[in-house]
């Protein structure tokens, strides 16, 4: 028996069988979110703007470690084995790196679908994006000159940056969130099952994301919406998340494909047009369709090519 093996028995035979430790969730989410929260708080206090620099770096280290921070000290509490606990281990490096291209397939879904709502389309007018950005009109034309010099589409540029940043500098920023949700989350709710697991993991984590939303991110044209419609994607793609960490056993492919995520898939703000965020976003309204394709793809390969079937409904061994 491995090392995973056994500290999952053993945790298991402590609990009395294979209930879910309610005690343990609670206390991990109620840390997670007070350290979130209280940190969002502190940033409206201040008066710090999102899309800055600063606010992103403030972010990342106060809100989006939270629950990687809430995973660690929750596992030492309870006295069990950090690492082993919230999937921090090598696993299957092929569905790793599976994980880390996958956005790119769901930025084509996402702008496929995108195309397929009323009034928007694609476009290519990258000098309006970046007016929306507030660059300066010198600006803006330095960035043209640079897109109409490359030797290859602008595209390609923008998802190899998505690509190295989703591996690099996102995947950092993603860890703490992820050690969190497909770490402790999905080691403690495995007896659940794929579907229930994904479902209750999709819902806390969209819920808390409604500070940072509230103030403006992701949608700050439409903030009350915005958390709406932010949780219908979290809870529409962390069917994804848990199937491309169950298959890499191992929480570093749901850091991956988040990291990538984030910067390719914002992608489809650059080349949809006609509508705002809640509708063009990768996780506004062409987001979720993407999602739910993407799910429909996990599950056929669950079926038809995968040697041994996780989407059941039957309890998971995330890291065996």
């Amino acid at each position: 028996m491995s090392e995973p093996d056994s500290i999952r028995e053993e945790t298991k035979h402590r609990r009395g069988g294979s209930a879910v430790d309610k005690g343990k969730i609670a206390a991990f989410v109620a840390l997670a979110f007070g350290i979130s929260w209280t940190a969002a708080a502190a940033l409206y206090l201040v008066g710090v703007e999102y899309n800055t620099i600063a606010s992103t770096v403030l972010v990342v280290i106060f809100f989006m470690w939270a629950p990687g921070v809430a995973a660690v000290v929750v596992q030492l509490r309870t006295g069990e084995p950090v690492r082993a606990g919230i999937g921090l281990v090598r696993g299957r490096l092929r569905w790793s790196v599976v994980a880390w291209l996958a956005p790119v397939a769901l930025l084509a879904a996402t702008l496929g679908i995108g195309v397929a709502l009323p009034g928007i389309s694609i476009t290519t007018d990258y000098g309006a994006f970046l007016a929306e950005q507030g660059f300066s009109e010198e600006q803006i034309e330095r960035s043209l000159a640079l897109l109409e010099g490359l030797p290859v589409p602008p595209i390609v540029l923008f998802v190899g940056q998505g690509l190295v940043a989703g591996v690099t500098i996102n995947a950092v920023a993603a860890l703490g969130e992820e050690l969190g949700w497909r770490g402790l989350l999905l080691t403690e709710l495995s007896t659940l099952g794929f579907w229930r697991l994904s479902g209750v993991t999709g819902a806390v984590w969209g819920v808390w994301h409604a500070p940072i939303i509230l103030q403006g991110h992701n949608f700050p044209e439409a903030p009350i919406a915005g958390v709406a419609t932010m949780t219908v994607w979290t809870v529409a793609a962390s069917p994804v998340f848990t199937y491309l960490t169950v298959r890499a056993r191992s929480v570093l492919a749901a850091t991956f494909f988040h990291g990538s995520f984030n910067a390719v898939g914002s992608l489809s703000l650059v080349y949809l047009t006609g509508a705002g965020n809640l509708l063009t976003a990768a996780v506004g309204v062409a987001g979720i369709g993407a999602a739910v394709v993407a799910v429909v793809t996990c599950v056929l390969h669950d079926r038809f090519l995968a040697d041994e079937r996780i989407t059941t409904g039957e309890p998971l061994s995330p890291w065996a």
